[in-house]
């Protein structure tokens, strides 16, 4: 009889990563981190909720870490985490950041780092940005509004985006270079 971990292939740690790296994640973005196992990750994720070791928040289709997260979701950690499944095939390794970087991922030898901009925040993260050491990441900043793009004075960004949060269509407003090719 085969074990667990035998059955997913050691996805259930992965899964338990992602989660407790994270916080909160849409059950679809979980699903599409695991695009060939669909099926079995729905399984996983039946059997973790059973144990206790996440929560599924039906009503908004969440997947959390604690019941903290459940309550009070990061909508702007959600965003940027669209923006990162926009990458999926080139990401090497990714992980969350520090305020006001959601999170952070590797592409071949490149750095990237994902900001949430919501309205409002502004001029308080340009401060914040200004005041931090230099970066050599390529940044990629989610924002609420096409308006809010103008007021950004960040060092860095390759990109503003826009995401639909019903479907995780992510548009790209302003490209300075070229970004890795999907």
């Amino acid at each position: 009889m085969k074990t667990r971990n035998e059955l997913y292939n050691g996805e259930g740690a992965e899964l338990l990563r992602f989660i407790t790296t994270y916080h909160t994640l849409l059950y679809e973005q979980v699903l599409r981190l695991f695009p060939k196992n669909r099926d079995s990750i729905k399984s996983l994720i039946t059997n973790l909720v059973k144990q206790g070791r996440i929560i599924h928040d039906k009503e908004n289709d969440l997947l959390c870490d604690t019941a903290e997260s459940a309550s009070n979701p990061d909508y702007g950690m959600i965003a940027a985490f669209w923006v990162l499944l926009d990458f999926k095939k080139a990401v090497v390794y990714h992980t969350s950041g520090d305020f006001p970087i959601k999170l952070n991922f590797f592409s071949k030898d490149e750095w990237y780092e994902i900001l949430y901009i919501p309205l409002e925040q502004e001029y308080l993260i340009n401060h914040v940005m200004e005041s931090q050491t230099k970066s050599d990441a390529k940044r990629l900043v989610v924002l609420e509004s096409e308006e809010q793009a103008a007021k950004i004075h960040i060092t860095g960004v390759i990109a503003f985006c826009l995401v639909d949060s019903s479907t995780g269509s992510v548009v790209k407003l302003i490209l300075d270079v070229i970004l890795i090719s999907l």
